[in-house]
């Protein structure tokens, strides 16, 4: 009885030790199979725990383009309510948080800059393969997705220089898209807030098993949006003057 009391004891500690050195290196497998293989954590550091990399974006000849620095550190004070919670900072910023607990996975204060194309990537529509141009700052306050996953919360996105290789020499201006999310249906309003050749306003209503609620104003010179009333023909755009109207 001593022995077999002993040997649990020891494997439990044996396993405690492996669960604690457990390399970062695991959580680059982890992304690699949670994107599809479209992003990867490259140079990772330390341990599941405490560690750092370089969130990666991965492209069609499988080379690896750093989009940003992140740092992690395990917070012990949560495992009192059955979670797991770290401190993780984005290119030296304000630490945001990342909990795992029984009901899912829930982000909180987190900031990062992305490319917009790398943002697209998980779209399969062919305009995401538009070659988008510009910086997008992507804030998330709070959110929580289930297990299942269902997620609730918000996020926020400011496109700023934007431009798309499928309409050279434009420069689009600046937009910010604000995503409600909840369990019925999700919610993205977008605001032009310095429209140049293009200035897009409107609602985006999505929601599973049916299709997309759309009300979307697009604003711009008239040679712009005439091509874009070609490329926009499945949506069925309605000219008005200097203005595409999309409603379905």
């Amino acid at each position: 009885m001593k022995f077999a009391a002993g040997a649990a004891l020891f494997c439990a500690g044996l396993g405690a030790l492996l669960v604690a050195s457990a390399p970062a290196v695991l959580l680059d497998a982890a992304l690699d199979r949670a994107s599809a293989g479209r992003f990867r954590l490259a140079l990772a550091e330390g341990t599941l725990w405490t560690g750092q990399g370089r969130l990666a974006s991965v492209d069609s000849s499988a080379s690896l383009s750093p989009i940003t620095r992140l740092r992690w550190e395990f917070e012990p004070s949560a495992l009192s309510g059955v979670r797991l919670r770290w401190r993780l900072t984005i290119d030296g910023g304000t630490p945001g948080l990342v909990e795992i607990g029984p009901g899912g996975v829930a982000l909180q204060r987190l900031a990062l800059q992305l490319p917009p194309a790398t943002a697209l990537a998980a779209v399969p529509h062919a305009i995401a393969r538009a070659g988008w141009r510009g910086v997008l700052d992507v804030s998330i306050p709070a959110l929580a997705c289930a297990w299942n996953g269902r997620c609730e919360g918000g996020l926020q996105a400011e496109w700023s220089a934007g431009g798309v290789d499928i309409l050279p020499g434009e420069a689009l201006g600046d937009h910010r898209i604000v995503a409600t999310i909840s369990a019925p249906a999700t919610t993205l309003e977008i605001t032009a807030l310095r429209g140049l050749a293009l200035a897009v306003n409107g609602k985006v209503e999505l929601a599973s098993g049916r299709r997309p609620r759309v009300e979307v104003e697009i604003g711009g010179n008239a040679p712009l949006l005439g091509r874009l009333e070609g490329m926009l023909a499945e949506l069925r755009p309605a000219r008005d003057g200097e203005r595409l109207r999309i409603r379905f």
